[in-house]
């Protein structure tokens, strides 16, 4: 069969991949000069199979009311005259509610943890190579009360596997011998040994090449205009060069999947939630983390990569508004050296947004929709990376007619 792959971020190069491991002639389209340079570029770096979580979780409307006015609150929204993001807006704070979280937190373990077994598959299997740390994530906690009820909730699901490890000062310390300098500020910190981290933008180029390697047409420098065909069926889609038929197409163009969609009668609520991240060179400094790190308390990722520390985090909500608002990029840049004040050098950290992909339910679209010959494989919102192999291993499996490995409720096209 031959399918047409929409986008070559992490999401639609792992859908190629496994789409062409399962016997079709895949391409793949993308705008830019190659793999993993959009959303997949710089992000925080972590794969959370095991702490994966949804953003719309029932702290975030008081967190908004907290923060309300300031241009380095983590959650940031910038409401415009657009219907579609007052739409969001609201549908994602309905999903805030306890019992929202819970169900959703349910599918996104049985995607990560389904998805890391694939990444490891993976990744021995063609041998890639990404600034990978095999080291686990530790949570820092402030104070002992927050750490005490995290931990409680974190260990109330039977499935031991997800249970953390609670850590004291002392034990956070030599397990991160970094946070010496600052060890005053926490109490402690959760550990999720199983947890990974990396260079996405390293993974996707690498994954990139093994399956062009392995026969997968890669078209860079190819704007999507339009889906082709109508509602009654998808044909392919039409380029700035022509027009590509196609038996099947899959949609993996993030943020941008949803205008796509309208030509054809769906409309998907996936809304761009504009992320910051900033990249501080480590050579000569010996005060930079070995292990990922997460601060819940500023919401922001720290991740190893060589001799790079990448810190990632806050979400605002501004369309595609592509503008890199300075006091957000330092306020990142300050969180991060206020935990590791000898990281590097920040006067030449490198500065970068992302649009994630998030849908109100903060789980991504994947499977057959509605339209004959059109797939969805899209909205993974800021856990792309983590979902990524175990999503392309879904749809491969879907578009060659065979029933998923996983339980794909709460994860199809027909929710929305």
């Amino acid at each position: 069969m031959r399918v047409l792959v929409l986008g070559a971020g992490v999401v639609g190069t792992a859908a190629a991949y496994f789409l062409n491991e399962a016997g079709h002639e895949v391409t793949v389209v993308e705008r830019q000069a190659g793999a993993g340079l959009e959303t997949s570029f710089a992000n925080g770096g972590i794969v959370g199979a095991y702490s994966s979580r949804p953003w719309a979780h029932p702290e975030v409307p008081r967190m908004l009311v907290k923060w309300f006015g300031r241009e380095d609150a983590p959650y940031l929204f910038r409401l415009r005259p657009d219907l579609a993001q007052w739409r969001w807006a609201v549908s994602f704070l309905r999903h805030c509610t306890r019992a929202q979280f819970e169900r959703s937190q349910q599918v996104s373990l049985r995607l990560s943890t389904y998805s890391y077994d694939c990444l490891k598959t993976l990744r021995e299997k063609e041998g890639l190579a990404y600034d990978q740390r095999a080291e686990g994530v530790l949570h820092l906690y402030r104070d002992a009360a927050s750490l005490d009820a995290s931990y409680r909730y974190e260990t109330r699901m039977a499935d031991t596997r997800f249970h953390p490890e609670r850590l004291d000062r002392d034990a956070m310390l030599e397990a991160e011998p970094a946070l010496q300098q600052t060890a005053d500020q926490f109490a402690g910190a959760i550990y999720f040994a199983n947890d990974e981290s990396g260079d996405a933008h390293k993974f996707t180029r690498a994954l990139a090449a093994a399956a062009a390697a392995n026969g997968v047409t890669f078209r860079y420098g190819e704007t999507v205009r339009q889906l082709t065909g109508d509602r009654r069926r998808v044909t392919g889609a039409e380029t700035d060069k022509g027009v590509i038929e196609a038996d099947a197409v899959v949609m993996s163009l993030a943020s941008y999947s949803a205008r796509f969609l309208r030509r054809v009668g769906l409309r998907v609520p996936i809304y761009p939630l504009k992320g910051y991240s900033v990249t501080i060179p480590t050579t000569g400094y010996n005060g930079a983390p070995t292990r990922a790190i997460h601060d819940g308390h500023r919401r922001i990722v720290m991740s190893r990569l060589g001799d790079r520390l990448r810190c990632a985090g806050t979400a605002e909500l501004d369309g595609h508004n592509a503008t890199i608002r300075p006091d957000r990029a330092t306020a990142t840049l300050d969180a991060a050296m206020a935990v590791f004040p000898s990281c590097g050098d920040r006067t030449r950290a490198e500065r970068w947004i992302g649009f994630r992909p998030m849908t109100p339910d903060c789980l991504p679209i994947i499977g057959k929709t509605r339209v004959p010959g059109l797939y969805m494989d899209t909205g993974h919102g800021s856990t792309g990376w983590t979902y990524s192999s175990g999503s392309g291993r879904v749809i491969a499996d879907i578009v060659s007619g065979r029933e998923p490995e996983i339980d794909m409720a709460g994860l199809s096209p027909d929710r929305y």
